[in-house]
């Protein structure tokens, strides 16, 4: 399918992550490959509209399967206040079909198609993009591409690059969402829907 016109979007709500480090964001070149990069790509900030989403992250990430193990989680659930504008909204499968973008990509477990319109994206110079989550179905996440740096909750960024920032708890995440986290191999029930829908 020929690519079409980017969706862009203005956001300007609150998003959540755990972090194991006194600062929610990255100001350096993650070594890790992730979604939407691969180290070279330079930093890039992963966060999820929800708090729940940003939990499932974890969940996902260590492959956490019982209550027992969740509840041995001591991490710390970071509150941002977001406001960027030029962010391209796949925040759902149907948006990014329409963009020519193909909407299994986006919770694949194979990075590999993301991280190449990861690369797309940022060299066209958009600060991030919204797609569906695809450790908890339903909820969105927010990627954004760029170092980025904490300043205090009630402080008025002036940079783009800054972004009001607070603890919001330290420990585990909540009881019962295990069993609504979709792990590694799993289908993902949000794009099965789609899928179904779009035969009909």
């Amino acid at each position: 399918m020929a690519r079409r016109r980017t969706q862009l979007t203005e956001v300007d709500s609150h998003a959540y992550r755990y972090s194991n480090y006194d600062s929610p964001f990255w100001a350096r070149h993650s070594s890790e490959p992730m979604r939407w990069h691969v180290p070279e790509d330079g930093p890039t900030q992963y966060l999820s509209l929800s708090s729940d989403g940003a939990w499932a992250e974890l969940i996902r990430s260590e492959g956490l399967t019982s209550e027992d193990e969740v509840a041995k989680v001591l991490m710390t659930l970071w509150e941002a206040h977001i406001k960027h504008i030029a962010i391209v909204n796949y925040s759902d499968f149907a948006a990014a079909d329409s963009c020519g973008f193909p909407p299994e990509a986006l919770i694949d477990d194979d990075y590999t198609r993301c991280q190449r319109e990861g690369r797309r994206l940022r060299n066209e110079d958009y600060q991030g993009v919204l797609a569906p989550s695809a450790a908890l179905p339903g909820a969105t996440n927010l990627t954004l591409f760029g170092p980025r740096v904490s300043i205090a909750w009630d402080s008025t960024p002036f940079l783009c690059s800054t972004i009001p920032a607070q603890e919001l708890v330290k420990g585990a995440p909540p009881a019962g969402l295990v069993t609504k986290v979709r792990l590694r191999g799993k289908l993902h029930q949000g794009f099965e829907e789609y899928r179904k829908s779009q035969k009909v």
